[in-house]
């Protein structure tokens, strides 16, 4: 396994994910801000895969991780490095701390991975298995953090630090300190949770005689609730957005939001922009909350700022997939075979959100019959006269060849003008008819891109 030289003087940071579980959207920030980092300071970007956790890890997960990240646009520097190769490399180092006097052996449980657990206590299953221990110095550890300023903890109160559990597996604590030092990462950009564990990290450095990285920790993430982002707040995992149809490039837009700001009043970036803009004196103390609306919103601009042609490209990957993936046993049509797909989707341009957002948006267009809100269909029947006109307007409509909007609209404006009666009158029950919905794009681009022989049955229907 080739590793970044220890004596390299180049920037080097790291996101190092556990396959144990998706793509955490938290991880998500956690690995942009690295990103971000290093390709602005003209640094390494690596990827460190954390699957020392036996019973947890699994490769499913890790091929998740590296799809998400591909899919980010977040490229790392070099192939990946996995923690389960370097097995050998942690005994090396916990054999050595032995040797000076500074670690030693005792019986404990064999899967404890808390890294500090009292030297007397048993593994009844595993009698005799063997755990190393670090011996924690008692004394102040201080620190400066790249966010938080200066930070002080008192290592006299922790107990000595499980490095190499039983089964012959590093904790976290001992994996992620060597792994640091030979990787050459120079600077840790990680979550606040891991706050607690530095000082920890620092005193292993020190014991082996190692210069520490710099340390930058991050706000947490949480839910408009003010708890940390879970499932209970919807969606949490990078492939969820990916399924739901939001942009790669406004993920990380609104990821970067949280915690960072700009300088200026600007909040739409590419990815690009971003690592121009990027500065860790930017960055927060304070946890920033998650806003599903305002994420709807900022992937809504990017999906605006498209061309058409990529705009419409998009949409059709994201529909075709959802068809390919969908359940044989009940498929759903596939809307990318409607003769108008492209007229369609670019009257939805400005109105989606998301490329799902289409479904809510437009679902109506591909559907063969309608189901009309029976309250609503009586308020527009109720006007006597209504019948009628909408007869009236069918009996026009069916001399018309439905290619062009505005013959549409002008051969209603004059109906309406020969009824004298204003043309809402008529274009609201018109649009109910052939929607079933009181709220779409322009009503006749909307007929021509609906068709002529639908467009006559469902206002057939809403007369029935």
């Amino acid at each position: 396994m080739n590793l970044p030289s220890e004596n390299s003087n180049a920037l080097c940071v790291r996101f190092a994910p556990s396959p144990t579980g998706r793509l955490h959207i938290g991880g998500v920030r956690t690995a942009l801000f690295n990103y971000l980092y290093a390709r602005q300071q003209g640094g390494k970007f690596v990827l460190r895969i954390e699957d020392t956790d036996r019973e947890r890890s699994e490769k499913k997960y890790e091929d998740e991780i590296l799809f998400s990240m591909r899919w980010l646009g977040l490229e790392w520097d070099g192939e990946p490095v996995r923690q389960s190769e370097r097995l050998d490399r942690y005994r090396e180092v916990a054999a050595e701390l032995i040797a000076k006097g500074l670690a030693y052996e005792s019986e404990a449980p064999l899967s404890s991975d808390s890294g500090a657990i009292n030297p007397s206590s048993q593994s009844a299953a595993n009698p005799g298995k063997k755990a190393i221990y670090f011996r924690m110095p008692k004394q102040a550890v201080k620190f400066k953090d790249l966010v938080h300023s200066e930070v002080a903890f008192d290592s006299s109160i922790w107990e000595d630090l499980v490095i190499m559990k039983s089964d012959g597996y590093p904790t976290y604590h001992f994996a992620v300190v060597v792994d640091d030092h030979d990787m050459g990462i120079t600077h840790v950009i990680r979550g606040d949770d891991h706050l607690t564990n530095t000082p920890k990290h620092i005193l292993l450095y020190l014991a082996l005689g190692w210069k520490p990285p710099k340390y930058a920790h991050l706000p947490l993430i949480m839910g408009e609730d003010g708890t940390p982002l879970s499932k209970r707040h919807g969606a949490v995992a990078a492939s969820d957005y990916r399924e739901q149809g939001f942009l790669p490039q406004a993920v990380l837009n609104y990821l970067a939001l949280l915690g960072w700001g700009p300088e200026s009043n600007e909040e739409i970036f590419t990815l690009p922009q971003l690592v121009k803009k990027f500065s860790m004196k930017r960055i927060t103390k304070s946890n920033a909350r998650f806003n599903p609306e305002k994420f709807s919103w900022v992937n809504c601009q990017h999906l605006k700022a498209l061309s058409d042609a990529d705009y419409i490209g998009g949409m059709t990957e994201y529909w075709h997939g959802r068809i390919v993936s969908s359940s044989t046993v009940s498929p759903q049509p596939d809307w990318t075979k409607h003769p108008n797909w492209e007229q369609i989707l670019l009257l939805y341009k400005t109105r989606a959100r998301t490329w799902k957002d289409l479904e809510f948006q437009a679902s109506y267009v591909f559907q063969k019959d309608l189901e009309y809100d029976a309250t609503l269909r009586a308020e527009i029947m109720a006007d006597a006269k209504m019948p009628q006109r909408l007869k009236a307007w069918a009996a026009e409509a069916g001399k018309k060849t439905f290619d062009l909007h505005s013959d549409l609209e002008k051969m209603t404006r004059d109906l309406c003008a020969r009824e004298g009666v204003e043309p809402k009158v008529l274009i609201h029950p018109l649009r109910f008819a052939i929607s079933g919905t009181k709220v779409t794009p322009g009503l006749f681009e909307l007929m021509v891109v609906i068709g002529k022989e639908t467009c006559l049955s469902r206002i057939q229907a809403m007369i029935q």
